[in-house]
Order: C-alpha cells, then structure tokens, then sequence
C-alpha cells in the first residue's frame, strides 16, 4: 500500500467504488451520495478491522503488517452498517430484493457494530500503528460475523 502524504486532502475517485455503491446510491433519497464520498473509520481498532475485513481473499490473504491506518479531519456527513455490502452483493448475485438493505444503510434502525463514516473528504493528519490482530480480533471475526447475520434477516 502507497503511503499518503501527511496534509493531503483526499477525495472521491471513481476507481474506488463498486457496483454495490452505485446501487446504494440509486436508492439514496437526496445527496451526498456514496460514490460522491470518502469512508473512514470511527477509531483506530475499527479502521484496522475494517480495512482487514476488505482485504482478505481466502486465496491471498493479507497480512495485518500490510495495513496502514490514518488519523484523519473529516466533516462526516452519514454512518453506515460496512456488513450490508456483502449481504447486497449476494442478493444482488441470486436476484433478490435489494430495498430493505439500501434503506438500512441510509437509515440505519439495528444496532449495528462495525460502521463506515462517510464524508466529502478528508485530510491527512499522521499515520498510526495499526490494531494489532489481538486487539482487532473480536470487532473483525465476532462483530463482523454478527452484523453480517443481522444483514441476512433484514
């Protein structure tokens, strides 16, 4: 992973987003939308989790010594359940309904663990040491896997 440069104002670019985030924000009522945004992470154990969570492929799993974690200054702007995006790319997969997970994603009513937080923008303020696995174990294995079950009754 290519460092960033600590004072840079980082943006939306349009390689970043999915198919599952423009679904997302066909379903948005209004704006700012998803792929008009940047993701973070409400604390460092969390952005470590999360960012473990994305990269791991049963074929290349990637080590936790890979991630880079950043504090940043941001202006959010919405939080949202990450474990929606895996149970929409499997109902989109079979052709199942989709609405009852954009609108839990838009407007979130579970309690829900592992979150994103979106905002326009944000600014690099340092980097940190990432979670260890230890520390991140429970947000990435058992929360994770929760929220990915409340996903799948929604």
């Amino acid at each position: 992973m290519t460092p960033l440069a600590i004072g840079a104002t980082i943006g939306p670019t349009a390689w970043a987003y999915s198919e599952i985030d423009r679904i997302l924000d066909a379903g948005r009522l209004g704006a700012p939308l998803k792929t008009s945004s940047v993701s973070a992470a409400p604390s460092i154990k969390d952005a470590t989790a999360i960012a473990a969570i994305r990269l791991y492929t049963r074929a290349k799993p990637a080590p936790q010594g890979s991630i880079r974690v950043y504090e940043v200054k941001l202006e959010p702007f919405h939080a949202a359940p990450i474990a929606l995006h895996e149970e929409l790319r499997i109902r989109m997969l079979a052709g199942a309904s989709l609405a009852p997970l954009i609108r839990e994603y838009w407007l979130p009513t579970g309690v829900w663990q592992l979150k994103e937080i979106l905002a326009p923008n944000f600014r690099i303020v340092r980097e940190t040491a990432p979670s260890t696995e230890r520390d991140t174990y429970v947000r990435r294995w058992v929360h994770y896997n929760q929220d990915r079950a409340r996903a799948r009754a929604l």
